[in-house]
């Protein structure tokens, strides 16, 4: 393998050893973090197999999504274009593309910004086709990587590797966050709602619109909402001494911009409350519509309607008019 030398300090690989350190969240990084010092001027891909005395495992320890991926390199005065090739082992010599990414790395060392879904197992190489090639760690060993021929082809491509035993490492890490909703977005940097792949946005909070029109015996409630989202409509009148109706409208799933309509059917101890009561008079139902969030605590919209009393007003007797009753007897 022709190489090009970039030289090492070792004050400057004092001065980068800390860089691509794991952080202390749900997050977990794999790779290896060695600092390239040399570049093969041969277009291959290349990855690790087995790189004792890496502190990192070679390999997605979980499934997750790429955020980040990082090349450590020697403090030098240019950059040079490395590209990210996500692998993943089918066969015995086999590997596939499944996730690629480019850059140009910086003397120092360069980190960037990536999305790409990994499973447990999946190994990072890097690919260089400029006049450096790819960058490698170079000293110690033995240690073994697997060697393709050029690029190995595009996302999807399957790609035929060998080993080979050097004393070369391939200086890439990435960092893994979890995807619990499976949307392919990291929940720890990229995805503001975890909890639902429909969101990566925060979480929409659902906003209720309630009315109602009272007939004998129900009162309709007409509910909107901002989401979808299953709606759940109750009710309540206090009867007096303690004593109370419930009114049960049932639950719907509600879409937004349509209007969904709740029956509430009078139970008997409210329709024999209202009979009792003179039309002039009211009691009170208490509606309550509630619909889950994605997260936090559920929206709950209420509205107070009156019940007319359905008894009728006693009539009044008739009085007697003036100068219709019997005439008093005369004397004369």
């Amino acid at each position: 393998m022709k190489k090009k030398f970039i030289g090492i300090a070792a004050a400057s690989l004092l001065a980068i050893s800390a860089f691509g350190a794991s952080s202390a969240s749900a997050a977990t990084e794999f790779g290896d973090n060695c600092t390239a010092n040399e570049a093969l001027e041969i277009p291959f891909t290349f990855f690790d197999i087995s790189a004792p005395g890496n502190p990192l495992p070679v390999t997605a320890p979980s499934a997750g999504v790429i955020t980040k991926w990082r090349v450590n390199f020697v403090p030098v005065p240019f950059t040079v274009p490395q590209t990210l090739k996500v692998l993943r082992t089918t066969g015995p010599n086999t590997v596939q593309i499944v996730g690629e990414a480019s850059g140009s790395v910086a003397g120092g060392g360069s980190s960037f910004d990536a999305r790409i879904p990994v499973q447990a197992g999946d190994r990072l190489g890097l690919f260089g086709q400029s006049e450096f090639g790819v960058l490698v760690c170079e000293g110690g060993g033995p240690f073994v990587i697997g060697v393709i021929e050029g690029g190995g082809g595009g996302v999807g491509s399957s790609a035929e590797f060998f080993e080979v035993t050097t004393d070369l490492r391939i200086p890439v890490t990435a960092t893994v966050e979890p995807d619990v909703d499976n949307d392919g977005y990291g929940d720890e940097t990229q995805d503001k709602c975890p909890q639902n792949a429909a969101f990566q946005t925060p979480c929409p909070v659902v906003t209720l619109g309630v009315s109602s029109t009272a007939r004998k015996g129900l009162v309709n409630i007409l509910v909107t909402s901002s989401f979808q989202a299953p709606v759940t409509v109750n009710g309540t009148v206090k009867l007096g001494k303690g004593k109370q109706a419930k009114l049960n409208g049932g639950t719907q799933i509600v879409a937004p911009g349509a209007i969904a309509k709740f029956t509430m059917l009078f139970p008997q101890n409210l329709k024999a409350k209202l009979k009792e009561l003179l039309r002039k008079r009211f009691l009170m139902l208490s509606v309550s519509a509630t619909a889950p969030n994605i997260v936090g605590p559920p929206t709950a919209s209420g509205l107070n309607a009156k019940l007319r009393g359905q008894k009728k007003p006693p009539r009044k007797a008739k009085g007697k008019g003036k100068g219709k009753g019997p005439k008093p007897k005369s004397n004369g």
